[in-house]
């Protein structure tokens, strides 16, 4: 008798207990807690013809944007690919094989198939959502989980990972009253789920509430911290409140406690490391060898580029750390890969290229350079995929190079714009004193 998980899927094995460990790593995934990976081999290990599982570890693989895991995928599509499947399983491949090849908006699209036929499909909803953050989709991040909500009972299990999701994308659209809202009542459904607490996070970081964001991330520590793949991105928020109020040491804590590479650190977290450390070292701070120590980790993933984002933090990662001669050999690297027609290139012709040529000539004091050629990338800054707030890394670029530049007025006129969303930033405020 076929399966059937909790939100009424149909899924190819027989092994009721398979099942349960299947759920539990689902949950696991889209909490970013626990042990996705472990739980769906625990699911395989009592019914190998499980495809699903094979498929969610898939997901996850492909979804790291870490250079040593992408073949980790390939192997469990292939094994899926041997089993029996049905048509959204399969769909589910087509998806992951899609988005392995760069191919981000077919992968998008196949997505989309699955959730007009199975709108309730945990995976499918979770994974497209990522496919939207790192393919720069900004509206679906809200249009996609809103429409899975609207066929989501309120008791059905899950719904409190669509309301977070939901969340998110309402942060990202600037509606900022009804994402906190939303967020909060996802966590009364999963006090742990991280992506929740990360959209209160962003909530409180975009409108400059940082006491209030620093005694979040304290009081829920526990919800965030522990057991949480997610936990090096939370702890990287938790300073940009720090960045603001212009307190390096509090923030250089924070870097030292949650942030500093560590052997298993993929590649989006060397980025959230190179973005705080950019950001102090902008402003003048001494970040003592932490750049260099980054540096060394990101070395070997940055020779394999898999996304723009990845390719302009360890350009960040490369200046910060004085490392000129491999910040030239990585610019050239781009620019090969920048030839290619996937939605990698693409995007790193649209603004990867233009951002790290624009580092490098900040990097060589070259500031009125750098000021021209990051002016220049702006209009695009979508394309470095990410939230707002870690696309802010480049904004703040530009100010820094435009005061360096001796282009006052319009340092000024910039960050006037930024202290009227962010009144209170002793970060704005210091640097207004600067160029005025």
């Amino acid at each position: 008798m076929p399966l059937q998980d909790r939100r009424g899927l149909r899924l190819s094995g027989s092994v009721p207990d398979a099942l349960a460990h299947y759920e539990t790593a689902l949950d696991s995934a889209v909490s970013f807690h626990g042990d996705p990976l472990g739980l769906a081999d625990a699911a395989l290990a009592a019914d190998p013809g499980l495809v699903s599982a094979h498929l969610l570890k898939a997901h996850v693989f492909a979804f790291s944007l870490h250079p040593g895991l992408l073949p980790n995928a390939s192997t469990e599509l292939a094994a899926a690919a041997a089993l029996a499947a049905d048509p959204r399983e399969r769909a589910h491949a087509a998806a992951a094989h899609a988005w392995l090849a760069g191919e981000v908006e077919t992968a998008r699209a196949t997505f989309d198939a699955i959730l007009e036929d199975h709108p309730r499909d945990l995976m499918a909803l979770f994974f497209a959502h990522q496919a939207d953050f790192f393919g720069a989709a900004e509206a679906a991040l809200l249009a996609r989980p809103q429409r899975a909500l609207a066929a989501w009972p309120d008791d059905l299990d899950g719904r409190g990972y669509v309301e977070a999701m939901c969340a998110f994308g309402l942060e990202e659209a600037g509606r900022y009253a009804e994402a906190e809202a939303g967020a909060h009542a996802a966590l009364e459904a999963n006090p742990r789920d991280a992506w929740a607490i990360h959209a209160v996070a962003h909530v409180l970081e975009m409108q400059g509430r940082d006491e209030e964001g620093i005694a979040w991330y304290a009081a829920r520590r526990i919800d965030w911290a522990e057991d949480c793949f997610f936990a090096v991105h939370n702890w990287w928020h938790w300073a940009l409140y720090h960045v603001d109020r212009d307190e390096p040491a509090a923030a250089l804590a924070i870097y030292d406690e949650g942030l500093a590479p560590v052997r298993r650190s993929i590649t989006l977290n060397l980025c959230d490391a190179a973005s705080l450390l950019w950001r102090l070292a902008l402003a003048g701070h001494d970040t003592g060898e932490r750049f260099a120590a980054l540096a060394e980790a990101f070395d070997r993933p940055a020779r394999q580029p898999v996304h723009v984002f990845n390719d302009v933090h360890a350009m960040l990662t490369f200046v910060g750390a004085g490392w000129h001669e491999r910040a030239v050999e990585h610019l050239a690297h781009l620019e090969a890969v920048a030839a290619g027609r996937d939605h990698h290139a693409e995007a790193l012709r649209m603004l990867g290229l233009p951002v790290a040529g624009a580092l490098l000539a900040f990097a060589e004091n070259r500031y009125a350079e750098a000021f021209a050629g990051l002016e220049r990338a702006m209009p695009a800054e979508h394309s470095l995929t990410g939230s707002k707030a870690q696309r802010d890394v480049l904004a703040m670029t530009l100010v820094e190079a435009a005061i360096r530049a001796g282009e006052r007025r319009r340092a000024e006129r910039l960050l006037r714009a930024r202290q009227a969303l962010k009144p209170e930033s002793a970060r704005i405020a210091r640097d207004l004193r600067r160029c005025c």
